[in-house]
């Protein structure tokens, strides 16, 4: 068995959120570089402000649109508190399933792939977010691989890289 396989990611509650806000605070960054400002605002023409106004509106509604930048920020901390999450959830189960320590990068792939579905078939429905209209396929494609690459794999190497360095 591998010494990733037998050791446990977590020590202590503090690593735990510690290792958890690191972990969500880098996905949740590297997701606003590559899709929020990369993907939908220059190649999408998305307003930043707009963008952030409807995670907000996740939680004000319709409001949130009116609410100027105190809403977009408060988008902003929202989608930050989501990564964290992410990457706690995910720290959790590689930390009690050493079927996914071993397998971390397939796993957290796979996990990439849930976070897509949970986001986009339970959180946003049950959230205040206005409909938007069905995503075209390529656009369809581009979301998938966004939650894939950044939140999936990004997070299960930060992931690997915890385990390897912590004794």
């Amino acid at each position: 068995m591998s010494t990733l396989a037998s050791t446990p990611l977590i020590n202590n509650r503090n690593s735990f959120l510690r290792l958890s806000v690191i972990a969500g605070l880098i996905i949740g960054t590297a997701d606003v570089i590559i899709y929020h400002w990369f993907v939908q605002n220059i190649l999408g023409g998305v307003s930043l402000i707009a963008l952030y106004q409807y995670i907000a509106s996740g939680a004000l509604g319709e409001s949130a649109f009116a609410g100027g930048i105190a809403t977009a920020l408060l988008g902003v901390l929202f989608h930050y508190l989501f990564s964290i999450v992410i990457a706690g959830v995910f720290i959790l189960s590689a930390d009690r399933i050493p079927l996914l320590r071993r397998h971390v990068i397939p796993g957290s792939l796979l996990y990439g792939f849930g976070v897509f579905i949970v986001m986009n078939m339970i959180v946003t429905p049950l959230s205040a977010t206005p409909p938007l209209p069905a995503p075209t396929t390529p656009e369809l494609i581009v979301q998938i691989m966004d939650h894939v690459l950044v939140f999936g794999l990004l997070l299960g190497i930060l992931v690997r890289r915890s385990a390897n360095t912590n004794p």
